[in-house]
């Protein structure tokens, strides 16, 4: 395993939302958005269930603005997740069990 360096908060970084104030504003957006962003963009209609920051917070992005989000499903936000991080995403296998080529 390759150890990276922690993120760490800074020290001027503001208080994240979190509790009923997070999952209302989640709710309000998923009713205003339930579908995954990146997978209609490949013709498929999935469910989101993340609310991603296009920008990541630990980038600089806004957290607290509509504009810097976007639903994503659970697979496509952990590939995001894996892409901010520098890192490949794994391939996914079809059913014959070979790769899917990504669109």
């Amino acid at each position: 395993m390759i150890a990276g360096k922690a993120w760490t908060k800074g020290p001027n970084a503001p208080k994240r939302l979190s509790g009923r104030r997070l999952q209302e504003r989640r709710a309000w957006w998923f009713r205003q958005h339930p579908l995954c962003v990146l997978c209609l963009a490949k013709g498929r209609a999935v469910i989101a269930r993340e609310l991603d920051h296009i920008v990541p917070i630990s980038q600089g992005g806004a957290e607290h603005d509509p504009n810097n989000w976007r639903s994503l499903c659970h697979d496509c936000n952990d590939e995001q997740n894996i892409l901010h991080r520098g890192g490949k995403p794994k391939p996914r296998i079809g059913i014959d069990g070979f790769p899917i080529k990504h669109s």
